[in-house]
Formats: C-alpha cells, sequence, structure tokens
C-alpha cells in the first residue's frame, strides 16, 4: 500500500462515512505538515457559522464560502459586500438576535458592481402587515439588494458564473426589499 499512488486507489463512493478518513497536508505555504481529519471533523469545520459583528463585512471566499453567516442587530445600516462571483460559491445569511424590527438596514453589494455584476433569482416578503410577496432582480444590471428593517431573514446567495449571483430566501419585515 506505501508504494500506491493516491489516484491509483480504490474509491469508496457512497460507502463513505463520516468516521472515514482523511489524508490531508497542513500549512502548505508554511511548514506543510501531513496530518488525518475525519470526514466528519472536515464537513463540520467547512460549514461552522460564522458570526460577524456590529461593522461593515467583506465576505471571503476562504472565511466565508459555503458557510452560514449570523448577522447581529446593528447600530447604523451596514453594508455587505461580496466578492466577484465564482461559479459554485455559495453564502447563507441569516439573522440572529434581532428581537423586533432593526432600526437600520442592510445592504449586500457586489465588489465591483455596475451593469456587468448582477443577481437574479428572488426573496420572498413576508410583509409583518400580514401581506406576502415576491421580489425580484431584473436580472441584468442590479448589483445591490437592500434589507429595510428586517425582523428575520435567512438568504442564500449562489455563485453562477463570474458575472451573476442567484439569490434565494425570505425577508421579515414592514418593508420590501429592494434590487437595485
Amino acid at each position: 500500500m506505501a508504494d500506491k499512488k493516491i489516484t491509483a486507489l480504490t474509491s469508496i463512493g457512497t460507502a463513505t462515512a463520516r468516521a472515514d478518513l482523511l489524508h490531508l497536508i497542513d500549512d502548505v505555504a508554511g511548514t506543510p505538515t501531513n496530518k488525518k481529519v475525519t470526514i466528519g471533523e472536515y464537513a463540520n469545520a467547512l460549514k461552522a457559522p460564522v458570526t460577524h459583528t456590529d461593522a461593515v463585512l467583506a465576505v471571503t471566499e476562504a472565511l466565508h464560502g459555503g458557510r452560514m453567516v449570523l448577522l447581529i442587530n446593528v447600530s447604523a445600516d451596514r453594508i455587505i459586500t461580496l466578492p466577484t462571483p465564482i461559479a459554485g460559491l455559495t453564502f447563507r445569511f441569516a439573522s440572529t438576535g434581532l428581537t423586533a424590527a432593526d432600526g437600520h438596514d442592510y445592504q449586500f453589494q457586489i465588489s465591483g458592481g455596475g451593469t456587468s455584476l448582477f443577481y437574479t433569482g428572488g426573496l420572498t416578503f413576508l410583509d409583518t402587515d400580514n401581506a406576502n410577496s415576491v421580489i425580484f432582480p431584473d436580472g441584468n444590471s442590479n448589483d445591490f439588494i437592500n434589507i429595510h428593517l428586517p425582523q428575520h431573514y435567512d438568504i442564500t446567495i449562489v455563485g453562477v458564473s463570474a458575472t451573476e449571483y442567484h439569490v434565494t430566501g425570505y425577508v421579515a419585515s414592514a418593508t420590501a426589499p429592494t434590487f437595485d
């Protein structure tokens, strides 16, 4: 077994279990070290939620990609800047700690913006005055999502290409979200 290349090993495929081991090389850019991790530990570590503080946020693939980002009650309007889309790059944003309508807005903008980067998809608007609707971007120039005075939200944003993010989820508020 010691003389086999990894590519020559038999695939375990769908029989993979969380207790199975993976071989990793840690600190590739510094002092590379061989280490092991179970598939369960690996999956949990890459999906652990990230709680953001009361500040603007520059979202990164390394820290936020594939994870839920918990956004707290904030003291002022906040801008969340997403990186340029990459196909498959996924972010999920959810509110935490809101006890009533937050007195401030969140704006999700695509870094670099302009008419060449845009959102598709839509958000379900759960109006706290009991009217519901779906809000859509125009699919070719909207690079901002505005969440106005949220009471709760859960939004998933997925890169479709190098110019497009697909958005889905819901926002509960007295004011409808907008795409600009």
